[in-house]
């Protein structure tokens, strides 16, 4: 289990619900399969870095501000060597690389060189760490996990691995015999502790309560449901997945804190948003086991 687990982005689970609840632009709905293919990729990482036994530490999607300047790193391992940050692409087709820019074969035009990325948060990141009073290497990659992905001519820059060199890379690391040190978990715990929450969502298209569909949608597949017979649990009709009814008003009530973060939770709210398929007895009870309540009588919400 990763030292600190990886989670979808405010802004993937926020253009999650606008594909749910509203009609998006074709625009929109390409940044949409954007982010989902940029969590596919950091998924495979992921699988990788989980088949580790060597003695590491695994700390996905750190956010950092270093010296003024925001990092956002993908996945991070401290070993007993020193300390290793991933940069994911999940690029699919043609590529080349030609004096030190990447292009798309089909279309010629120039993609934003992640090596310039990385080099920067690497760069960062070891200021950060002699900042923390630490004396550890930092070495930075550039991952492109999809087998569908080619890169002509490219260069042999170690911190480049291609899908074909991702075995050697892992068995390399899966080598390494030495012990982590109380120095390592310290290292952990101080970026762990530094991580912030983004607050910034990019490209999130406009939207208002008013025009966004109300009901309950599946955790799995996002289709409406609209079975609520049984007690305690609900089945999507379509994928069959089962959960419990006080996860999916919790799940609801979050979504439209994320959605609408200016706005109280209340009882009403909620029972709005789920489309009145739930009793507002019902809702109440939830939010009020779940959450902390404020206020009385119809002035009450929940925090």
């Amino acid at each position: 289990m990763a030292y600190k687990e990886r989670e979808k982005s405010s802004s993937l689970l926020i253009m999650e619900s606008l594909m749910n609840r509203s009609n998006l632009s074709k625009d929109e709905r390409n940044r949409y399969a954007y982010l989902v293919k940029g969590l596919e990729g950091e998924q495979i990482l992921d699988r990788r870095t989980e088949m580790l036994e060597c003695d590491c530490l695994v700390l996905n999607d750190l956010l950092l501000k270093i010296n003024g300047t925001v990092v956002q790193i993908d996945s991070l391992l401290i070993t007993a060597n020193g300390i290793c940050i991933y940069e994911v692409k999940n690029y699919e087709g043609k590529y080349f690389y030609e004096a030190e820019k990447l292009y798309k074969l089909s279309t010629k035009r120039e993609v934003m060189s992640p090596l310039i990325q990385i080099n920067r948060s690497q760069t960062l990141l070891r200021q950060l760490v002699e900042q923390l009073g630490f004396n550890v290497s930092v070495n930075a990659f550039v991952v492109f996990v999809n087998q569908q992905f080619t890169l002509y001519q490219a260069p042999p820059q170690e911190e480049l691995l291609l899908p074909t060199l991702l075995n050697e890379h892992f068995a390399r690391i899966n080598g390494i015999s030495a012990r982590l040190t109380k120095n390592h978990r310290r290292i952990a715990e101080e970026l762990k502790s530094l991580h912030m929450e983004s607050s910034i969502f990019t490209d999130i298209p406009n939207y208002e309560s008013e025009k966004l569909k109300r009901g309950i949608t599946c955790s799995q597949c996002g289709v409406f449901m609209d079975d609520f017979t049984r007690s305690w649990t609900c089945t999507c009709k379509c994928c069959g997945h089962e959960e419990l009814i006080s996860g999916i008003v919790i799940r609801h009530a979050e979504e439209y804190k994320r959605l609408f973060p200016d706005q109280k939770i209340t009882t009403s709210v909620i029972c709005k948003w789920c489309g009145n398929k739930l009793s507002a007895k019902r809702i109440w009870n939830i939010l009020h086991h779940y959450y902390q309540s404020k206020g009385k009588g119809r002035w009450t919400y929940f925090e």
